[in-house]
C-alpha cells in the first residue's frame, strides 16, 4: 500500500504529558487520539496531544470571493 502525501508546517503538536503546556479548559483545539487520528474538540484525559487551530484570513476570503464572482 502506497502512503498517501500530506502537508505539514510549522504547526506542532503539544504533549502534556512530556511536559508541554496543556490546552485551556474547554478550548477547541486539534487533538491527536491515542489511535493517531487527529480531531477537533476539547481536551481529555485520554488524548495524546493537542494543537491550536489555524487561524482564518478574512480579508483574503473576501478577495477569494470577489474573484470568484468577478470570473462568473
Amino acid at each position: 500500500m502506497t502512503e498517501l502525501p500530506y502537508i505539514a508546517g510549522d504547526a506542532v503538536y503539544r504533549y502534556p504529558a512530556a511536559g508541554d503546556e496543556p490546552a485551556a479548559p474547554g478550548a477547541k483545539v486539534l487533538i491527536l487520539t491515542r489511535g493517531g487520528v487527529c480531531v477537533i474538540g476539547s481536551w481529555g484525559d485520554g488524548d495524546l496531544a493537542w494543537a491550536p487551530l489555524p487561524k482564518r484570513n478574512h480579508t483574503k476570503e473576501e478577495q477569494t470571493h470577489a474573484l470568484q464572482h468577478s470570473a462568473s
